[in-house]
């Protein structure tokens, strides 16, 4: 009886420390992930340069859902290089499907919706959609 009592303890302290691993190892990709999109919102120029003409901004998609598609749009000025900044966006995107793979993440299989527009309100960009009442 011991014995069996001290094989369950071995084998459940392998199971904790294996998920202590992976919860660690996670929480690095997990930020890792949020380092890449600060560095995309300070490329975009969102926070940084005043909107008073929206023909002078642009959106794209951005991130990967669990189950495909896009997570969302995000607004960046066109006096950035476009080129650098949708690069980063894509190596973005491809870091969060592997994420979600990797770490068996699961999300809403919701379609979202490119907007429609963009407005500038109180000098920022903001990405403008159709409601339903609207369609």
């Amino acid at each position: 009886m011991k014995k069996l009592t001290f094989i369950i303890c071995t084998i459940c302290l392998v199971f904790v420390s294996c998920s202590n691993d992976d919860s660690a190892d996670r929480e690095r990709d997990y930020q890792n992930l949020g380092k890449m999109y600060r560095e995309i919102l300070s490329l975009s120029k969102i926070n940084s340069e005043l909107c008073t003409d929206s023909d002078q901004w642009d959106f794209t998609a951005i991130g990967s859902k669990a189950c495909g598609g896009s997570a969302g749009y995000i607004a960046y000025s066109k006096k950035i290089d476009k080129t650098e900044f949708l690069a980063k966006v894509k190596t973005y995107t491809d870091a969060e499907a592997a994420f979600n793979t990797k770490w068996n993440v699961v999300s809403t299989c919701d379609v979202v919706s490119p907007p429609t527009s963009i407005e500038c309100i109180d000098g920022k960009p903001k990405l403008s959609y159709i409601t339903v009442s609207e369609k």
